[in-house]
């Protein structure tokens, strides 16, 4: 077999050194995916939300993810330690620790209309 017929195809090897090297560098590296997913019984509409770090290092995590959520709101309960609004517009993820590459979060919430929510700021920290 002639190895030029392989230059450049991805090796194991080269993807592996190709993932090492890469930088993640925003929100562009987060996947965040919103829908209705029903309702209460009392007709209030119920939505879910998943965030995906989607950052393709495996050194590195994304910490301290905002996300733009206007004045959000829900009449149902979610652990703060998952999402919080911290004021008008701003909302954290996680408390602030890492989401690892694969990694996802989940939450629902309830209310008459969807939030328009988009991350807004993150922090990568390579190792």
């Amino acid at each position: 077999l002639r190895s030029d017929l392989y230059y450049g195809l991805p090796t194991e090897m080269n993807r592996k050194l190709y993932e090492d090297e890469r930088q993640c560098r925003g929100a562009g590296d987060l996947l965040l995916i919103r829908g209705r997913i029903g309702e209460f019984t009392d007709g209030v509409p119920t939505w879910s939300v998943s965030i995906y770090s989607m950052c393709m290092n495996r050194r590195c995590t994304a910490q301290h993810v905002h996300v733009s959520c206007g004045e959000f709101a829900t009449t149902t309960l979610i652990n703060p330690h998952t999402f919080k609004r911290l004021a008008p517009g701003d909302c954290l993820v996680k408390d602030g620790r890492a989401l690892a590459l694969g990694e996802s979060l989940s939450f629902t919430y309830a209310n008459g209309a969807p939030y328009d929510l988009s991350i807004s700021s993150v922090k990568y920290v390579c190792q």
